[in-house]
């Protein structure tokens, strides 16, 4: 499973657009094989092991391609939270849409308690563990009153994730709608 020929790089990205759309118990790998235009056995020959494997595969790349380009984003601007904040927003909506609430609703259960427990350390790794230290860093520097880093960063992932959703239905930019979330979070509401 690690030939990277362009037919699997092309099955990955398939599989990853599906699961994005959809996730992981809605997507068969019949509507995989339907999308390449090729037939379901053919699939096997890159994941003999099935669907499991294959959003195993789609999974750690997407978690490991997160945690490259939140820290990019976060070393890209000046130590500052909004900046940071700002650019790793920017990052997550110029990607697929992650769907925690499905990942950790839906797709989670539906995957064998090993393979369970690895996506949610490395979601953990790839995106709650980097927040949580542009939180802790902003807290040191004075930025911000003690909060809870995983809980906040939870919040902030939710709110920008929601952006892809809300982007379908308003005449808005990704962009501009992910900055919105930010401010939001970083001034809150309410006039001062």
């Amino acid at each position: 499973m690690q030939e990277t020929s362009a037919a699997r790089e092309q099955l990955l990205r398939i599989a990853e657009e599906l699961f994005s759309e959809r996730g992981y118990t809605a997507v068969t790998l019949k509507d995989i094989a339907e999308r390449l235009g090729v037939r379901q056995a053919a699939l096997y020959y890159h994941v003999p092991q099935g669907k499991e494997q294959l959003f195993m595969e789609v999974m750690r790349r997407n978690f490991q391609r997160h945690r490259a380009g939140i820290e990019q984003a976060v070393a890209s601007v000046a130590p500052n939270l909004a900046a940071q904040l700002t650019a790793i927003a920017l990052w997550l909506v110029s990607q697929p849409p992650l769907g925690l609430a499905r990942l950790a609703r839906s797709d989670l259960p539906a995957l064998s308690t090993e393979h369970a427990r690895e996506l949610a350390d490395l979601g953990q790794q790839a995106l709650i563990t980097p927040l949580e230290k542009v939180l802790s860093e902003a807290y040191a520097r004075g930025e911000t009153r003690l909060l809870d880093g995983s809980v906040t960063a939870a919040v902030f992932l939710s709110m920008v994730d929601a952006v892809h959703e809300i982007y379908h239905a308003k005449a808005v930019s990704r962009e501009v709608l992910a900055r919105d979330v930010v401010e939001m979070l970083a001034q809150g509401l309410l006039r001062r």
